[in-house]
């Protein structure tokens, strides 16, 4: 999809999800002057373990993590799984450590649908490079034949490029970088769940460096059903459970 809104014009690096952009479900926002919203809401932050690099290609969630956090950082709630892409290809596990045995019991993504909507609902959608999170969440949602309200979301990739100027501590803005320059605990390397962890427990420092930003569009509901969390299938983190 096309990269729209106000700020989609000549001169954006159409790889990163600045203010004004949408690709699928996220109104991307951040800057601080620009859009009608500014949020006092939950952030709801997103990290995907995939098969491949592109879901239009075939690629799919292997795992999924989600964790709800307060404007001043506090972790409200969260959940993390396998996930069965149902095709038997989990992709390199030499990179994520997923295997297909690992996901052959695991739900579906279709099965965690609702899950993922509560912990969407109300909430600001963020993920570090956030267009590949979105664009899998999307696709997911597509081949279970449901869809997800247009939400305000922020990219900490983005965020990172604005606040961290490229010197000797920002040779790059990965998240390992950002894990180091802020003494964070990295977790289990490419785990989805210690990947979230790492961008909710920086995000509100990036923000407090940001300053006031704005929104193009509120939060919104998620609708969703009673969910069952019997179903999920966490891979063992002995660092966090």
């Amino acid at each position: 999809m096309t990269p729209n809104g106000p700020l989609a014009g000549a001169g954006r690096d159409t790889r990163f999800a600045f203010p004004g952009r949408q690709d699928h479900f996220v109104k991307y926002g951040g800057h601080r002057t620009e859009g009608a919203f500014e949020l006092d809401a939950d952030f709801v932050v997103v990290d995907v373990e995939t098969s491949g690099l592109e879901p239009r290609r075939g690629a799919r969630i292997i795992e999924f993590a989600a964790v709800r956090v307060s404007n001043s950082g506090q972790v409200l709630d969260s959940f993390h799984t396998l996930i069965n892409p149902t095709d038997g290809n989990v992709g390199l596990t030499a990179i994520h450590g997923i295997t297909a045995e690992m996901v052959r019991d695991a739900p579906t993504f279709a099965q965690v649908i609702d899950q993922v909507k509560a912990k969407f609902n109300r909430a600001i959608f963020v993920a570090h490079h956030a267009l590949f999170d979105e664009r899998f969440v999307a696709n997911e949602f597509e081949i279970a034949g449901q869809s997800l309200k247009t939400m305000p979301g922020i990219c900490t990739y983005w965020l990172s490029r604005e606040i961290n100027h490229k010197t000797d501590e920002f040779p790059n803005h990965k998240l390992e970088t950002l894990t180091r320059h802020y003494k964070l605990n990295p977790g289990v390397a490419h785990s989805a769940y210690s990947d979230a962890l790492v961008v909710a427990q920086m995000l509100p420092i990036m923000l407090k460096a940001s300053g006031p930003h704005r929104h193009y569009v509120d939060v919104v509901d998620q609708d969703f059903c009673d969910y069952d969390n019997a179903v999920l299938r966490p891979r063992a983190l002995s660092l966090f459970d």
